[in-house]
């Protein structure tokens, strides 16, 4: 892990799948004002499919004394890392891309139209 992203998840972190191939990685404390959330809905307000996929096979994990955690196997599968990786904090978490998916993605989102055409949705 960064050393600039090491303070913000000292009291643990939770680990789950995120959006387009990535891992989303939320500080602890972020991760239990998430679950309060979802646990105030009701189920008949929630897209199941979306929440199981959320939560599944997540982890709380630990970073030892020198940045590194251990990745679930599942999760490291599921996000296609083997060897690089690309760490990157997105606002209230940081998310966890094998390095070729992260240079894909890039190409494909981060076109100028792309860009434009999601900050005049955004009112910016």
């Amino acid at each position: 892990m960064p050393r600039s992203f090491r303070e913000t998840f000292e009291h643990g972190a939770f680990i789950t799948r995120g959006w387009y191939g990535c891992l989303f990685l939320f500080p602890w404390e972020e991760w239990r004002r998430i679950e309060d959330t979802l646990k105030a809905l009701r189920i008949a307000d929630m897209d199941g499919d979306m929440v199981r996929e959320f939560f599944s096979g997540g982890a709380k994990i630990f970073l030892d004394r020198q940045g590194r955690f251990v990745l679930p196997a599942a999760l490291r599968e599921w996000a296609g890392i083997q060897t690089n990786v690309v760490v990157r904090g997105v606002i209230n978490r940081a998310e966890i891309w094998a390095k070729d998916r992260w240079t894909a993605f890039q190409k494909e989102q981060f076109v100028p139209e792309r860009i434009m055409e999601k900050a005049a949705a955004l009112g910016i």
